[in-house]
């Protein structure tokens, strides 16, 4: 996606916080305007540079996700012994067995951010929606994150997943299809193959790209004209 490219309208609306203003939208087989967008919301997972904003950092981290079953910000309902299973699996799945007592605020910027997607899984959500999850982390945060994506996405009960992002390299093997925007039109959208190709890329950014494969994930090589190349000398 373009940084002008809709996609901020397009995830409100499929989180069910706005209608569309023209058209048909549905989401979970749920068709906008016949549907309580309350009780859709219940079915979707969503983590966000917003939500890491709000939840109190100085928390347990168990605290954190537990507080997903509830969609507050902050514990303040007694989970089941159910809840407290699932919360210590999904720490598990994303390597926080160990800091499951420590404060929000001391792990680091991936760490947080795993815990996040951990929260955001807590109810069993059959949307998740990641916005730019490794927006601000470092290259080992990215890939401990991204490394965690894969094995979600790998799991065959798991939720659908969005994830949005502007990096071609952070889209891993597990994303089956693609959607380009830009200026709030489709670029192109289908399957992985057909949409993350350098000349579909190429009309997203409008510059000139070519596309190296290396263990699944695409790097962009950005190609400058000649007439660039001087311009760029003077």
């Amino acid at each position: 996606m373009d940084e002008l490219s809709g996609k901020t309208s397009l995830i409100s609306i499929i989180n069910g916080y706005h209608r569309p203003s023209e058209g048909e939208a549905e989401v979970l087989g749920k068709r906008f305007g016949s549907t309580d967008l309350r009780d859709l919301r219940r079915s979707i997972g969503e983590c966000s540079s917003e939500i890491r904003n709000m939840v109190h950092n100085w928390e347990p981290v168990r605290d954190i996700v537990l507080s997903g079953r509830f969609a507050s910000i902050g514990l303040y309902e007694p989970p089941s012994a159910e809840d407290c299973m699932r919360a210590d699996g999904l720490l598990e799945l994303f390597g926080l067995s160990g800091m499951r007592d420590r404060p929000f605020r001391e792990l680091s910027d991936g760490e947080q951010q795993k815990a996040l997607v951990a929260r955001a899984l807590m109810p069993a959500p059959g949307l998740l929606v990641l916005d730019e999850p490794c927006a601000g982390l470092d290259i080992k945060s990215r890939e401990e994150l991204l490394d965690a994506v894969q094995k979600m996405g790998a799991e065959p009960n798991g939720p659908t997943l969005i994830y949005i992002t502007h990096h071609i390299e952070e889209i891993m093997p597990a994303i089956t299809h693609a959607l380009a925007l830009r200026g709030g039109r489709v670029v192109a959208q289908g399957r992985r193959k057909d949409v993350l190709t350098g000349e579909v890329l190429s009309r997203t950014f409008e510059v000139r790209i070519e596309l190296q494969e290396r263990e699944g994930r695409l790097l962009p090589i950005i190609i400058k004209s000649k007439n660039m190349e001087r311009t760029n000398r003077r």
